[in-house]
């Protein structure tokens, strides 16, 4: 009982980066086994970004739920050729801040001395590992006793998704758009599931994303219960508008205040990989929206819904007019629904016309950074956080800030996702903060200022960084 027991779960199977609920979670909240386990090999997929590597380890957090002597165990691979110095100090950082506890490096050794196809013959290499190893022996003690704080917001898996295929192309690639888009908003978010719901586990969430078809009615009850208490939901196409049995969901159409007539999915827009797949694909249709005086025009891309409005408020419209976006108001909380792919429209702009080529630059197309996003999208991907308190803020958004909570003190993991040095960062935290010594994992200059309650640190930040602060 005491034993570390896992399997390495490729997450190229299936639907990527998309775990199924009974492997990912369920099977570690049964005891099944106790160790989860994985790798990020994501540096040779064509995915939106390499950021998306982080929600395998949400998934995992999700199965360790009442298990917090579980430790992940992550493969960060620093495979030369293949993976870049800068791309694995990425990936190691952004792995720290979503709770990986045990670090491995599989196949560290020159080609002459490999014994498989994975080995590292880039002196480079060697020297960021070492580099950020000797990091983490600064603040190891935070990441080993401490916990990924929880998030405001909650992205939905269901065993009842996973049996009807949600994930399926261009869904899943919205899915995992809508991912990256969230940490991108500053978002602190976790993974939820059925039970979830049902044993009140939801509550404790702010906002709620959900993206697949089928929910199941228990669910949908307890959701329906959720928004009513004070809860925000944001609905993607098509997202709960059947129950398990394939069924219309009448409590999520009464939910969301619409009712599906039609989901339109054209065979040239099936995108399977965004990096891949995005760029050779033409908006079928755009949708004005109105927001804050503003009318934004965005694309959309994928798929489509049909809908009648029944007891919501339109706040866009596709191009014939029809209603794209609605809002309801139920009780003291609020049901968004979207009748396109935002995490597709998101990234739409952000991804050239470039062979998705496996080069081992940091220039190569498994490797670009997307930045160019659709800032419009974005917004209304965060809707439904407006006036909510973060507990991080930077004042790049395309930092991802991480907050581990140990009895130590608190680590803020930075990852740079935006492929260039940023000279200037503030973070803020909205969270109390210990009194003792500040510091960041490199050594480099930080400065502290406070903003009312709220502690500001500012630093510059090359490609990844960690804010340490320990208790007197």
């Amino acid at each position: 009982p005491n034993a570390g027991i896992g399997a390495n779960y490729s997450p190229h199977h299936g639907y990527p980066y998309l775990g199924e609920v009974h492997q990912w979670i369920t099977l570690f909240r049964r005891g099944g086994m106790t160790m989860p386990w994985s790798e990020d090999w994501i540096f040779q997929v064509p995915v939106c970004s390499q950021q998306v590597n982080a929600l395998l380890l949400d998934l995992f957090r999700a199965g360790l739920k009442g298990r917090p002597e579980g430790k992940i165990h992550m493969y960060v691979m620093p495979h030369w050729p293949g993976n870049t110095p800068a791309s694995w100090r990425r990936l190691f950082y952004n792995n720290l801040g979503h709770g990986m506890k045990v670090v491995n490096l599989f196949e560290f050794r020159p080609v002459q001395a490999a014994y498989t196809e994975n080995h590292c013959s880039l002196p480079e290499m060697y020297q960021q590992v070492r580099t950020a190893l000797h990091e983490l022996g600064t603040f190891e003690d935070l990441v080993q006793d401490g916990r990924v704080r929880p998030g405001l917001a909650a992205l939905w898996f269901s065993e009842t998704g996973d049996i009807w295929h949600d994930h399926h192309p261009p869904l899943g690639a919205n899915k995992r758009a809508m991912y990256v888009a969230l940490r991108q908003q500053q978002l602190p978010l976790d993974v939820v599931i059925d039970e979830d719901a049902l044993d009140g586990t939801l509550d404790q969430y702010r906002l709620l994303y959900l993206c697949d078809p089928h929910v199941s009615r228990a669910a949908a009850q307890a959701i329906a219960r959720w928004v009513a208490a004070g809860g925000r939901l944001l609905a993607t196409a098509a997202a709960g508008m059947f129950d398990e049995f394939n069924q219309p969901n009448q409590v999520m159409a009464g939910l969301l205040g619409i009712e599906q007539q039609r989901l339109l999915e054209p065979e040239n827009q099936r995108i399977v990989f965004e990096k891949q797949d995005l760029p050779f694909v033409e908006p079928m249709d755009h949708v004005a929206w109105q927001h804050e005086g503003q009318i934004h025009r965005l694309p959309v891309i994928g798929a489509r819904a049909q809908i009648q409005v029944h007891s919501a408020e339109v706040l866009g419209v596709f191009e014939d007019g029809t209603p794209a976006i609605t809002r309801r108001t139920v009780g003291k909380g609020q049901a968004i629904y979207c009748g396109f792919l935002p995490g597709l429209t998101y990234f739409k702009p952000a991804i050239p016309l470039r062979p998705a080529e496996r080069g081992t630059t940091d220039q190569a197309m498994n490797h670009f950074l997307p930045t160019a996003v659709d800032a419009a999208a974005g917004t209304l991907i965060a809707l439904a956080a407006a006036g909510l308190e973060l507990h991080v803020e930077c004042s790049a958004p395309l930092v991802e800030a991480s907050l581990v909570e140990s009895p130590h003190g608190l680590l803020v993991t930075l990852v740079n996702w935006t492929g260039r040095p940023i000279p200037e960062l503030s973070v803020r935290l909205n969270v109390p903060v210990p009194g003792g010594p500040a510091e960041l994992a490199t050594g480099g200059d930080l400065r502290v200022t406070q903003d009312g309650n709220a502690h500001v640190y500012h630093l510059a930040l090359d490609i990844a960084d960690a804010l340490v602060l320990r208790k007197p």
